[in-house]
Parts: C-alpha cells; structure tokens; sequence
C-alpha cells in the first residue's frame, strides 16, 4: 500500500498517510461482509 517506510529518520506518519490506512481498512470490512452474506446465501 506504502505510505510508511517506518526509517530511523523518517518520523511519525501524517494524517494523508493514516486517513488513506483507515480508508482501507473500511473498504477491507466492506469486502468481508459482502463475502460472509453471499456464503450464507450460497452455503
């Protein structure tokens, strides 16, 4: 994804680098769902 390479002399990581992390991760929360509704439905 990149963003952060977490070097000694690269510091903390910014609010562009988190905002685009937690965006991911609603869109990874998004896919699950999706994926456990259609196996339910198709067992």
């Amino acid at each position: 994804m990149g963003g952060l390479f977490n070097r000694k002399g690269d510091g903390f990581p910014g609010s562009k680098t988190l905002w685009i992390g937690l965006q991911c991760a609603a869109d990874f929360v998004l896919s699950l769902e999706a994926q456990r509704s259609v196996s339910g439905i198709y067992g």
